[in-house]
């Protein structure tokens, strides 16, 4: 057996796999490289319009306008300046938070019970859960309108963060009850075996597994809250203006690069907590491993 493999030549020994599996026909390398372009420019034409939002709330002037015509952190200043463009930012980060802590919460409980259950409702239980998601926001939007009419609730930040939450819940569920299905339950039942409590096992042995999980979850929730521009529309009135609401209102009475300003707090918010949830999901994954 170590002769065969001295046997072979050098290349072949330091070739990974995947690296041999290549392909080597000249038709199959032209497809590689057309497949390659296709993907950089659909991945240019995703991105493109979040780099003229970040550029354009850099431009020089007091519209909007493409390309910038000159430099200027002007912009920033009128943002940070205005009374309720910082109201609109502060209640869309109460709302969305509250929001997250209760989806994270009801939807890590259903998702472990969920998945614990061998109740032959499990499936109908998942559809309800996931319907926000399946029914078109809009008709949502008009459910929740009407519904919290009838209450007077309209322009209540509270009852909007319970809005957002059963909206972002199914999210929440997807990530923990993926998390779950790589846990292997047989170590709970270990941790139960050898004295350890119903509380205690699932706070040392089955929550830092699924922490991950947990916390992309609650990124997804709060994202979702936090960037929601439909049902606020209909259920803010003129009491609960979040960022959003703030956003849309500006667009149709006064168009001006602010509104490039308030988009970027947005995107830099969301993509840094997306890149928050990759990195605890690699670190949780290498102290597993």
């Amino acid at each position: 057996m170590s002769s065969l493999v001295l046997g072979r030549s050098k290349e072949e020994r330091v070739k990974p796999l995947g690296e041999q599996q290549l392909p080597r026909t000249p038709i199959e390398r032209v497809f590689r490289w057309v497949l390659r372009i296709v993907v950089y420019l659909l991945f240019a034409f995703l991105v493109a319009p979040i780099v003229v939002v970040i550029l354009e709330s850099f431009n020089g002037v007091n519209y909007l306008s493409f390309p910038l015509k000159g430099f200027s952190t002007d912009h920033y200043e009128n943002f940070l300046g205005d009374s309720s463009w910082m109201n609109a930012a502060y209640l869309s980060g109460r709302t969305s938070f509250v929001a997250m802590i209760i989806a994270t919460s009801l939807g890590t409980m259903a998702a472990w019970g969920l998945q614990r259950s061998r109740s032959r409702w499990n499936p109908v239980l998942y559809a309800l859960l996931y319907s926000p998601v399946v029914v078109p926001i809009i008709v949502v939007a008009i459910g929740y309108y009407f519904f919290f009419v009838d209450l007077r609730l309209i322009g209540n930040w509270f009852a909007v963060a319970m809005i957002y939450a059963a909206v972002s819940l199914p999210y929440v569920l997807v990530a923990v009850s993926a998390s779950l299905q790589h846990f292997n339950p047989e170590l709970e039942k270990a941790a139960r075996t050898l004295g350890a409590s119903p509380a205690k096992a699932l706070r040392f042995i089955t929550f830092p597994n699924i922490v991950a999980g947990i916390f992309a979850g609650a990124v997804f929730a709060f994202v979702t809250a936090f960037d929601e521009a439909i049902i606020i529309l209909f259920v803010s009135g003129s009491s609960a203006v979040t960022l959003p609401r703030k956003l849309w209102d500006s667009v149709r009475y006064d168009l001006n690069p602010t509104l490039a300003v308030a988009g970027t707090v947005l995107i830099v918010i969301c993509v840094g907590l997306f890149l928050a949830a990759e990195f605890l999901g690699a670190w949780n994954q290498k102290r597993r491993s």
